[in-house]
């Protein structure tokens, strides 16, 4: 028996199949929009559908980038993703018409968790991990036991306000930690850098075709490399 684990993100959804010792035996990924929450239920079915097909499943596991209800089934709140009070769980079971077990945790939690059971973490009792992406997400191990909190975001670090009046976050607040380290934070700093001191950023401009709103990560990350 196998389980299915699917990572839902603010621009991709990643699954894959793995076994009871954590390895990977498949895996895909498709590309979602944010600001279409059917859709995403719609992708993640039939990833799942994909992904069935050549293994019996036994539960499946969505890692939403989002605060997450305490039973584990809905997305209660998204910076990132168009989900509100969302019964994530409940849609994508009644689009795969299965019963089998689908528990909905957050995806900082469910690497952290991860981590601990199978990675560098895995000989701690005690342990942080930091989950950098379209946002910044968190996971909190003490005593062995994660720390989810009374309302299920116990590990959302990112939302920290570590700047005073800082950038508008997409939780509502300002100044979160998200604002300055994760892919979104790195390419509102590079197109700004790129508007300021365009002497300097000749070539990512001319790599995201002589548009500054064309700069994205990953040409960050090339250029950088360059």
């Amino acid at each position: 028996m196998y389980a299915i684990g699917v990572d839902i993100g603010g621009t991709k959804i990643a699954a894959g199949v793995v076994d009871e010792e954590g390895k990977i035996l498949a895996k895909t990924r498709v590309a979602t929009k944010a600001d279409d929450p059917a859709s995403i239920d719609a992708s993640i079915a039939e990833v799942c559908k994909q992904l069935s097909a050549d293994f019996e499943i036994g539960a499946i596991g969505l890692a939403a980038a989002g605060f997450c209800s305490p039973d584990r089934s809905s997305v209660l709140f998204a910076p990132n993703i168009n989900w509100r009070n969302y019964p994530i769980a409940r849609n994508v079971r009644e689009l795969l018409g299965t019963d089998v077990p689908i528990v909905v945790e957050n995806d900082a939690n469910a690497a952290g968790w991860a981590e601990f059971q199978y990675g560098v973490a895995r000989e701690a009792s005690n342990m942080l991990t930091l989950t950098i992406g379209t946002g910044l997400g968190g996971a909190i191990v003490i005593d062995n036991k994660l720390v989810r909190g009374g309302f299920g975001v116990g590990g959302e670090v990112g939302h920290m306000r570590v700047v005073p009046n800082g950038h508008v976050c997409g939780c509502g607040h300002d100044g979160c930690w998200e604002q300055y380290s994760s892919g979104s934070a790195l390419v509102r700093e590079a197109r700004a850098a790129a508007i300021t001191q365009p002497e300097r950023a000749l070539t990512l401009i001319d790599a995201a075709g002589g548009s500054v709103k064309g700069i994205t990560g990953p040409l960050v990350t090339l250029a950088a490399q360059d």
